[in-house]
C-alpha cells in the first residue's frame, strides 16, 4: 500500500495537479489488478511470494538532463513496486534520497538493500539494491558483492562491468538468495570484443552461482537485466547451460516489447521452486501516454527540443516523438518490470513427511517433566539385571483398524514446478531457426563434450 499524504500537501501539489495524478494512478492501479498477462496478482500473506526486477533508467542522475523525475512519477514508481514483495533494483544512482522517497511512500514495512557505486568507465558510478516489505520477507543477514576468483577472471582479468548483488532472504517456508545483475552491454555485433564480454559476464556470473547453489544445496534465484537479446541468442544459452532454468513463459521487458534484456532465473533444490505466475509489467498502457502530451508539454525540458521563438515547438510531431519515445523513459524507465509468482507454503509438504505408510494408532506418549528421567527401557526391552526379577510379558496389543489417511486443506495458490511453455507462432519459428542452421547441433556438441570432460576428471 502506498501513502498519498503528498498529494494533500498545497506546496507539492496544487488541487489541479492532485487531481490529475489521482486519476493517473487510480488507472494504474486498475491496470495492476487487471488479468493476467496484464496485471499482476494480488500479494498474499503466506501462501506466495512475487519477486521483481527492474532497470529503473539512471535512477535519478539527470546527468543526460532529461529530468529530473517529477514528484507524480516517484508515485507512479512506489505504486508497481508495491505490488512486489521484494524487488531488484538496477541503475541506481550514487544519490539515494530520490530512492529514500520511493520508500517513504511505501511505508515504515518497506526497506532497501544498496551497493556502493561501482566505479570505473563501464561502472557508471551506479548501485544495485534490493527493495522489500519487512512485514513479508526477512534478511538473513547476508549480503556482499560477488567478486570473481583469479581462475575465473573475465579475458584481460577482469571483474564485471557493474558488480553483482547477493543476497539472503526468507518468505515462509522459502529460504533463497537473490543475484541481482546488470550485465555489460556492449555492443551486439557478434564477433565484437564488446559482444563477448557480454556473453563471458553471464556465463561466468551462472556459473559461480550454481556452484555455491550445489555446495551450499541453497535455492539461488538469478535476476536483473542481462542484455539479452532474444531467447535463442548466445546470451541466453550462457545463462541456461550452467543450469539455471527460466520461467515457462518469457517476456520481453524494454518498452519497445522487442527485447528479452531482463530475465529471472533459477537453481533451486528439488521441488522447492513452483511456479504460479510470470509477466512483464507494461506501464506506458497507463502512464505518460500519447494523448498526455498537451498535459506535459510545457514542462518538457527546452535543451532537447526544437523550438520557435515564442516556445512552441517548429515540429509539433517531432516534439511528440521526443515526448514518448524519450523523456519518459528517464520519467519512468526504458524497461518493464519483470516479475515471478513463487509458492512458499510448504506446511502441508512438511507435515506428511513425518507420516508412515500403515501406521498404527497408538496411545499418547507421556510427557515428562523438566528434570523427569524417562525409563527407556519400556522403549528398549532391556534385560533385568542380575538378582532382578524379569518383568512381566507385556500383554500383546489389541488388533486396531487402519489409521485413516489425513485430510489436506486445498491450496489458496496451485501451480506446477515447470509447467510447459505455450508454443505461439513466433517461439515455433524461433525454434525452427535454431535448428535448421545448426545452432541446436553445435550446443548438443558442446553439452557432450562438457559431460565427457566432467567424466574424465572424476
Amino acid at each position: 500500500m502506498v501513502f498519498y499524504r503528498d498529494l494533500k500537501n498545497r506546496r507539492l501539489f496544487t488541487q489541479p495537479e492532485a487531481d490529475w495524478v489521482s486519476r493517473r494512478l487510480l488507472d494504474l492501479r486498475a491496470h495492476l489488478r487487471s488479468d493476467l498477462p496484464d496485471g499482476i496478482p494480488r500479494r498474499t500473506r503466506e501462501s506466495a511470494i512475487i519477486i521483481g526486477t527492474w532497470n529503473l533508467r539512471d535512477f535519478d542522475n539527470n546527468r543526460y538532463r532529461h529530468g529530473p523525475r517529477r514528484r507524480e512519477s516517484l508515485h507512479y514508481i512506489a505504486e508497481i513496486i508495491s505490488n512486489f514483495d521484494i524487488c531488484a533494483l538496477q541503475e541506481i544512482n550514487e544519490d539515494l534520497e530520490p530512492l529514500r522517497q520511493v520508500l517513504r511512500l511505501l511505508g515504515p514495512d518497506w526497506d532497501f538493500i544498496a551497493t556502493d557505486v561501482t566505479t570505473g568507465v563501464s561502472g557508471n558510478q551506479e548501485r544495485m539494491a534490493f527493495v522489500y516489505d519487512k512485514s513479508k520477507v526477512k534478511f538473513r543477514n547476508i549480503a556482499g558483492e560477488v567478486v570473481l576468483p583469479k581462475s575465473a577472471l573475465l579475458p584481460d582479468e577482469q571483474q564485471f562491468a557493474r558488480t553483482p548483488f547477493m543476497v539472503r532472504f526468507q518468505a515462509g517456508w522459502f529460504r533463497f538468495a537473490l543475484c541481482t545483475v546488470h550485465i555489460y552491454f556492449g555492443s551486439n555485433t557478434k564477433d565484437s570484443d564488446g559482444y563477448k564480454r557480454r556473453v563471458a559476464e553471464i556465463e561466468n556470473i551462472a556459473k559461480e552461482m550454481a556452484e555455491r547453489a550445489d555446495e551450499e544445496d541453497e535455492n539461488y534465484i538469478l535476476l536483473g537485466d542481462f542484455n539479452i537479446k532474444n531467447p535463442v541468442d548466445e546470451t541466453m544459452n550462457a545463462l541456461t547451460r550452467a543450469g539455471f532454468i527460466l520461467p515457462p513463459e518469457l517476456f520481453a521487458s524494454n518498452v519497445l516489447g522487442t527485447k528479452f534484456y531482463d530475465q529471472i532465473a533459477f537453481r533451486t533444490r528439488k521441488d522447492e521452486v513452483t511456479f504460479l505466475s510470470a509477466g512483464a509489467f507494461d506501464f506506458t498502457k497507463t502512464l505518460f501516454k500519447p494523448e498526455h502530451y498537451e498535459h506535459y508539454a510545457p514542462v518538457l525540458p527546452e535543451r532537447h527540443r526544437d523550438l520557435k521563438h515564442d516556445g512552441t515547438p517548429k515540429d509539433k510531431g517531432e516534439d511528440k516523438d521526443y515526448y514518448s519515445d524519450r523523456w519518459m523513459t528517464w520519467q519512468v524507465s526504458d524497461h518493464l518490470p519483470l516479475w515471478v509468482e513463487l509458492a512458499i507454503d510448504f506446511s502441508d509438504e512438511h507435515l506428511m513427511e513425518n507420516l508412515v505408510d500403515g501406521a498404527r494408532d497408538t496411545p499418547a506418549q507421556r510427557e515428562f517433566a523438566d528434570g523427569e528421567a524417562e525409563d527407556l527401557s519400556l522403549y528398549h526391552g532391556e534385560a533385568p539385571k542380575l538378582g532382578e526379577e524379569a518383568p512381566p510379558e507385556p500383554e500383546k496389543p489389541k488388533k486396531r483398524r487402519k489409521r485413516r489417511e489425513p485430510k489436506v486443506a486445498d491450496k489458496l495458490k496451485v501451480g506446477t514446478a515447470q509447467p510447459d511453455r505455450k508454443l505461439d507462432l513466433k517461439t515455433a519459428w524461433d525454434i525452427f531457426w535454431f535448428v535448421a542452421t545448426g545452432k541446436a547441433e553445435r550446443v548438443r556438441r558442446r553439452r557432450e563434450e562438457a559431460k565427457r570432460r566432467a567424466r574424465e576428471e572424476d
